[in-house]
């Protein structure tokens, strides 16, 4: 019991000079972050990161996509600095080369739903990497689903100083 009362206090005492210590850190990061961002050209995430699935040897966007796309189209359509890259990708199953073909395919019809959901064409970055960037390593011919996406990134260029 002895013991038990010297460490709970010291314990505390531990706690609170971390808080205190991590406040006045605080304090001081968005001055220096807020006034390097206003002298940098660097883009900000201005949305998040999103990600569209599909079916095997599929293109078309399912119900949970086209939310995504009207979700990323408001966030890129409210503010003219900002851009928007888009990245097929697939999984191991068929030929690497038609992979690559099957992700570009991926990636023009998920733009292609951007700009009509009203983003500018000139606004958006489009990529495809087939199979060669894949979130779960697997092997070939095994299919997997978080391989069969499309990345969208928003980000928000900063304005440069005259």
């Amino acid at each position: 019991m002895f013991q038990k009362s010297k460490i709970i206090p010291a314990v505390v005492a531990s706690l609170v000079l971390v808080v205190v210590a991590g406040c006045a850190g605080q304090a001081a990061t968005p001055q220096s972050t807020s006034s390097a961002a206003l002298m940098s050209n660097d883009p900000e995430l201005a949305g998040a990161w999103y990600q569209i699935f599909f079916d095997t040897n599929k293109v078309d966007i399912d119900s949970r996509g086209k939310m995504v796309i009207k979700n990323v189209a408001y966030v890129a359509t409210n503010n003219d600095m900002t851009r928007v890259t888009v990245i097929g990708k697939t999984d191991r199953v068929g030929a690497a080369d038609s992979n690559v073909g099957l992700s570009q395919r991926r990636a023009d019809q998920v733009r292609d739903a951007l700009i009509a959901a009203g983003v500018p064409s000139d606004h958006i970055e489009t990529r495809w990497t087939g199979e060669a960037s894949q979130k779960v390593s697997t092997f070939d011919e095994k299919d997997e689903q978080r391989n069969r996406v499309v990345d969208v990134t928003v980000i928000k260029l900063l304005p440069r100083k005259p």
